[in-house]
Parts: structure tokens; C-alpha cells; sequence
């Protein structure tokens, strides 16, 4: 039966990541930031692999992957498929005990939980750098945001007022952020970038964080139109008023990326105590059924940009 956002978290909070969610939490140390679960998986695989006195080149013959992959997942990179931590451990010839300590290192690497103390350290730009990389390798990004504009529209003043809500910041540290945020959505809308899908609230057009004037507002509505010009850009308005099936709990974002990459579908979903990314089937089966939801809720990409441009001449400044 299909499962809400909110099922999906308690669910699998409640199984077999508990442990793993406990150690990251409790492990933000004041200095280095914590091993994310594939970090941890990838030098596991590592290990194996050198006790089994195999080069990334005899083991990437064995699995039938590239010395490139083979890298990649060590450091942790990549989420490896069951499938070829199957083959890894067939490979390598590890024992019961190994295949079992493996195989917890996967399952937790399914959904990735980093407390903020950990997410905010060092700084703010490094998220934005993250997800330059990340979009550098996709195909498609698909982001839903209940709250506020998506970060590839921003404008100056509005990314600038936005990342002062989260946290406190040097200004040279908050000057850096933004401008990796807006470079992030130049990229987005240059040739051969993946497909960009944005889904927001009506309410979301109307948050106005403290230092952004109306004036400042209306200029981040017209970048919304300005950016929807480009072909591979989609923008989708749900409006107030409109039944939903599913309670718009949390902004998420899909992201596919080639299959020749074997880096599966994942899911970064950002909540007030820690950042999450989920690569399970089941849990992305979930947030692939909540976008639909949120997709037939919405008015056309046509009518999203009437009603965005209806907002700058009623409204705007």
C-alpha cells in the first residue's frame, strides 16, 4: 500500500536505521564532521577488498565494473545496488560475518541522516557546491518547496535573506553562499544541464523573510518567469485553495541520474533538526508517488506563470 512522506520517515526511523541515525546524530563532533553511511560502506568494501589481496582493477573484472566505479564506491561516492554488493562479497570471498556487517553498512547507506550541527559546519556555500556537482551528474531534478522559492530562481537580496533565516554568518561567509547559489542557477539554465522541475505553494510565492522588501519580492517573481524562458525549466504553481491528496509536509528533491553512471534515483529531503537522502527503492517509490500527488494538484505550466504574473501586476513594486 502506498505510504505517505511522513509514514516513510517514522518507518524507517523506526527499523533498521535506528542505530545508524543515533550514531550520526550523536557523533557531530566539534572538529570533523561524521562518516555518512556510504563513507563508512565504501571503506568497508576497501578493506575487503585488500585482504583479499585484489587490486580496483582484479575487482573490478570480477564484478564486472569499471577501476572507475570500483573508486568511486570506496569513497563513497556512489551508493552501490544490492546487486553489486552481491558481487563484492563474492568476489572478495568474505565470511558470514563480514557479508553481515556489509550488508547493515548498505542497508543504512539507503537513507543517509546528518545532523545540522554536522550539515552547517564549515561553510554555507558548501551545500550549494554539493548540489552544483551533484546537478553536474543528473538527468532530471524534480523539487518540490512548500515554504519558499526554489534556490535556482533566487535573487541577490532574497538568497542573501533566506540563508541569514537558517543561520548566523560572517559576511564574507554569507557573500560566498550566495553567489555559489546563484551560480548554481545560471548553470541550471545553460545547455546540456538536466531538466529542472519546481513545484511550489502559492504560500511559498508570498514568504518575504526579514530584509527582503516588496520590491525585492516582485524582482524574485520575475526571475521565476524570467527562468521558465529556458527550455528544460519547469515551473508549477499549487494554488491555496486547490484539495490536495497528500499535506505539502517538507520540501524534497528528486534527482535521477544516467544509467550508465549506476548511481541510483535519490531523494535529499531537509527537516529543522537534520538533512536526509534516501536511495532505497521503496523509500524513492514513495516520494515518486507523493510528487504525482503534488503534481496533479497544480495548476499547468502555462497558468502557473499567468498566475506568477498576475501576482507582479497586482502586487508588484
Amino acid at each position: 500500500m502506498a505510504r505517505t512522506i511522513a509514514m516513510t520517515l517514522c518507518e524507517r526511523i523506526s527499523s533498521h536505521s535506528v542505530p545508524m541515525v543515533a550514531k550520526v546524530l550523536e557523533g557531530c563532533l566539534p572538529d570533523d564532521p561524521p562518516l555518512r553511511p556510504r563513507q563508512q560502506l565504501g571503506r568497508r568494501l576497501r578493506q575487503l577488498r585488500l585482504l583479499a589481496g585484489l587490486s580496483g582493477v582484479q575487482l573490478a573484472k570480477r564484478i564486472g565494473r569499471t577501476q572507475a566505479y570500483v573508486s568511486r564506491l570506496e569513497t563513497g561516492a556512489h551508493r552501490p545496488r544490492v546487486d553489486v554488493i552481491h558481487a563484492w562479497l563474492q568476489a572478495t570471498e568474505a565470511s558470514e560475518a563480514d557479508c553481515q556487517d556489509v550488508q547493515a553498512l548498505a542497508a543504512a547507506a539507503q537513507i543517509e541522516v546528518t545532523g545540522w550541527r554536522a550539515v552547517f559546519r564549515g561553510t554555507l556555500a558548501g551545500r550549494q557546491h554539493q548540489l552544483i556537482a551533484q546537478d553536474a551528474q543528473a538527468t532530471s531534478v524534480r523539487h518540490f518547496q512548500p515554504y519558499q522559492v526554489p534556490g535556482p530562481f533566487h535573487t541577490a537580496a532574497y538568497a542573501t535573506a533566506a540563508f541569514r533565516s537558517i543561520r548566523s554568518a560572517t559576511e564574507d561567509d554569507l557573500e560566498t553562499a550566495v553567489a555559489t547559489r546563484l551560480e548554481r542557477g545560471r548553470r541550471m539554465r545553460q545547455p546540456g544541464a538536466p531538466t529542472y522541475h519546481a513545484i511550489l505553494t502559492e504560500p511559498a510565492l508570498w514568504w518575504r523573510p526579514t530584509g527582503v522588501s516588496e520590491a525585492d519580492r516582485t524582482q524574485l517573481w520575475r526571475s521565476i518567469l524570467v527562468a521558465a524562458e529556458t527550455p528544460h525549466l519547469t515551473v508549477q504553481v499549487i494554488r491555496t485553495t486547490t484539495p490536495m491528496d497528500q499535506a505539502p509536509m517538507c520540501a524534497f528533491i528528486i534527482t535521477d541520474f544516467p544509467t550508465s553512471a549506476d548511481e541510483p534515483t535519490i531523494v535529499d529531503v531537509e527537516l529543522p533538526p537534520v538533512e536526509m537522502t534516501f536511495a532505497g527503492e521503496t523509500d524513492v517509490a514513495a516520494f515518486e508517488l507523493a510528487w504525482k500527488r503534488m503534481l496533479a494538484a497544480a495548476l499547468s505550466p502555462e497558468d502557473s506563470l499567468a498566475f506568477v504574473q498576475g501576482l507582479i501586476d497586482q502586487h508588484g513594486s
